[in-house]
């Protein structure tokens, strides 16, 4: 038997293990009355009036989660059921009666133990094609954060030394049909967090990321544009982890020197030689002038390439599936900055030319979220 097939068997061996749990808990103990401790839990829990019957209702749920684990359908659902079953059950028992428990407070301890084997089963282990984690990596809920600030630096490059760094299924969005472009946008954002929970429970980062401006054509024909991520720095050890747990963008941790003299600003990674120092100052468009070299004849054609795009992508090459990412802004106003000094040296280390620096744009003060990640697949023609 090779590896594979020792993996299905063992992953059915589990299934059918924890489908036995909940029916022996379910059935026997519950819905037959052969425990009577259970039928007191839920007396002084719920009701003692209506124990028997409330007892042989839940005992009759947990017999169809086993049923359901044995149907192996909607699998990663049925985890996530299971696992917020089992700890709220078994909290409420530990801080409620911990004195009818048959292990008292170890009970909590199994419980936790028992949502693990689940969550490994269910999310790391049993997968068909091998990737780990993939439908927390597919974006699963929607994230939300403010942004201090974000700057972007877009940098142009003739599209046929970056055709090679993006996949297949996506095309460059070009100017003039010459040039195609990366975005290199340095964030401060705040209190990031799944969106609908409340600030405090957020976080506080400093992000950079190299994005390749694209377009892609979804299999019902839409056309979006959007941004193909190459890399993702992080001033944060945490984000760097949840980062590549919940995304495909090649996070890394590395220590930023962020600073802010009022006109003039800037950000510098002493590990990769990376700096850049901007003036801040508020002028109109007509009095910052277009960066040496930038194709653009002016900023009205700059801004369509300033970034972000309204889709993120990535592209998933097992299944052949592109993950889209779509950002949601308001009142997103960039305006243009002068960029003082600048070196970026991945840039150099992606293509043979040196980049032109075709525009930098700053905006401020904006709330942001990113929704829940929608997959299409794709197929070559």
């Amino acid at each position: 038997m090779d590896g594979s097939g020792w993996r299905k068997c063992l992953d059915r061996l589990l299934g059918f293990a924890i489908a036995a749990v909940w029916l022996i808990n379910g059935l026997y103990c519950k819905v037959l009355d052969m425990v009577p401790r259970h039928q007191q839990i839920v007396g002084e829990i719920l009701s003692e009036d209506h124990a028997f019957w409330l007892t042989k209702v839940i005992g009759f749920g947990e017999v169809m989660i086993g049923l359901w684990v044995l149907s192996r359908r909607y699998g990663k659902l049925a985890t996530v059921v299971q696992i917020v079953l089992v700890m709220v059950m078994n909290v409420l028992e530990f801080f409620l009666v911990p004195d009818v428990l048959l292990w008292g407070g170890l009970n909590l301890f199994f419980a936790i133990l028992f949502s693990v084997v689940l969550f490994w089963r269910g999310f790391v282990f049993s997968q068909e094609r091998g990737a780990l984690l993939p439908f927390i990596k597919n974006h699963p809920f929607a994230v939300e954060a403010f942004f201090k600030s974000s700057t972007v630096l877009t940098f142009a490059f003739p599209k046929d030394q970056l055709r090679e760094l993006v996949p297949e299924c996506l095309e460059l969005d070009t100017f003039d049909d010459k040039w195609a472009f990366v975005a290199v946008a340095m964030v401060q954002t705040e209190n990031m967090r799944p969106k609908g929970f409340p600030a405090f429970l957020g976080r506080d980062f400093f992000l950079m990321g190299y994005r390749v401006f694209v377009r892609y054509q979804t299999s019902s024909g839409r056309r979006l544009r959007g941004l193909y991520i190459l890399k993702s720095d992080t001033n944060s050890r945490f984000m760097k982890v949840m980062g590549n747990i919940m995304t495909d963008y090649r996070y890394e941790a590395m220590k930023m020197n962020v600073f802010d003299r009022g006109f003039s600003a800037g950000v510098a990674v002493p590990t990769t030689g990376f700096e850049v120092t901007f003036d801040k100052k508020k002028e109109e468009s007509e009095e910052v002038g277009l960066p040496e070299g930038t194709p653009f004849a002016d900023w009205k054609q700059a801004r369509r390439f300033a970034g972000p795009m309204p889709f993120t992508f990535s592209y998933k090459e097992d299944t052949q599936e592109v993950l889209m990412i779509e950002g949601v802004r308001s009142h997103w106003q960039p305006r243009p900055i002068t960029v003082k000094d600048y070196k970026v040296p991945f840039l150099k280390s992606i293509t043979q030319e040196s980049p032109v620096l075709a525009s930098a744009f700053i905006v401020e003060n904006i709330p942001y979220f990113w929704r829940k990640g929608q997959t299409d697949s794709w197929r070559k023609t």
